[in-house]
């Protein structure tokens, strides 16, 4: 636990690299909410916590950070969450987690397996417990955790219990970066401006993070973790356009959705298979509607359970607003996001 004062202290620093006001909020009523979201509207893995604490009833105050620098006429400006403050909270979570910083590029976003990413979101504060928390997987089984009403994530049963947090391992193991940031050379169906921009978004990220190396030489542990940063980024750069490594991120995906055809058939899991809906349903459904929005959904067209999955899932409110309604808005415009229009309507209205 974190000294309270010197943790308000450390969020409150943090909270100031978000330069637009109209991007803190107040979710869910309450002046003092004991939880503090750092995230993007965008962010695969804060759309998971968002969903957490829109099932969890929560409230919360929210930080919407800018994750992508630009270059504007007054030179770059980077993105928020690499800003000295920022990091600086996160450290606080990985001395807790233990885990060493990443080191390479894989396209996928787990701690467990890649490292601990000093600069990036999401990251839940909880002011009543001193504590802050990193990685979306670690943050959505900590809220279950701390708050069992109004819907239990996470079951008690041993057995329904170990079926669902495989499930999430499994959801943790989708090469996500790799499919968003990454040039498939046979067919790319991202929208053309999310091209554009990722045709240079890994050197605008390189130079921002080089140059806050070199404006705070005297903090070793800041530099350490942008050095991190850098090695991660500079391979993401050069793999982004690696043929043999996108045309493998696809295939894994399509190895992961045939086992999850499998799962559902067999009955193991599922909000749809007549298990109460779970951390791993939620998990699914935010990387299923982010598959949707890349053109990749004809990947369940073949897989009548996971078809029927996916229909289910993006009529549950917290994904409504937290996957599909977040990403219509804070992203390029997604011809084949707009297939969930109905969906989103019925199950928002």
């Amino acid at each position: 636990m974190t000294n309270p004062d010197s943790l308000m202290a450390m969020t409150v620093a943090a909270r100031a690299t978000v330069l637009d006001p109209e991007r803190i909020a107040l979710v869910g009523g309450g002046a003092n909410p004991r939880f503090e979201l750092f995230h993007a509207a965008s962010s695969l893995c804060s759309q998971k916590v968002r969903a957490v604490l829109h099932e969890k009833a929560l409230p919360y105050r929210s930080n919407d950070m800018r994750i992508l620098g630009t270059l504007g006429e007054h030179g770059l400006v980077p993105a928020e969450h690499y800003a000295p403050a920022y990091v600086r909270l996160r450290l606080v979570a990985a001395r807790e987690l233990g885990i060493g910083y990443v080191s390479g590029y894989s396209g996928r976003t787990s701690v467990r397996t890649e490292g601990f990413d000093p600069c990036v979101v999401p990251l839940l504060v909880d002011h009543e417990a001193g504590r802050v928390i990193a990685d979306s997987r670690r943050i959505c089984v900590y809220l279950d955790a701390v708050s069992r009403g109004p819907v239990q994530l996470v079951p008690d049963e041993p057995e329904r219990r170990a079926e669902a947090m495989r499930q999430v391992d499994i959801v943790d193991r989708l090469p996500n970066g790799a499919l968003l940031y990454g040039f498939h050379p046979d067919a790319d169906l991202r929208p053309e401006p999310l091209k554009a921009a990722m045709r240079t978004v890994y050197d605008h990220k390189i130079m921002a993070l080089e140059a806050l190396i070199a404006a705070h030489p005297a903090e070793p542990e800041l530099v350490a973790a942008w050095r991190s940063k850098i090695a991660k980024e500079s391979g993401g750069r050069r793999l982004c356009r690696d043929p043999g490594f996108q045309r493998a991120a696809r295939d894994r995906t399509a190895q992961l959705l045939a086992a999850l055809e499998d799962d559902l058939a067999a009955g193991t899991f599922g909000c749809t298979r007549g298990h109460a809906f779970s951390l791993a349903d939620l998990l699914w459904g935010v990387n299923l509607v982010r598959l949707s929005y890349l053109g990749l959904a004809s990947m369940w067209q073949a897989l009548p359970e996971v078809r029927a999955y996916a229909e289910a899932l993006s009529r549950r409110p917290s994904l409504c607003r937290e996957a599909i309604e977040a990403s219509a808005a804070s992203m390029p415009h997604s011809r084949f996001l707009d297939a969930l229009a109905g969906c989103r309507a019925e199950a928002l209205a």
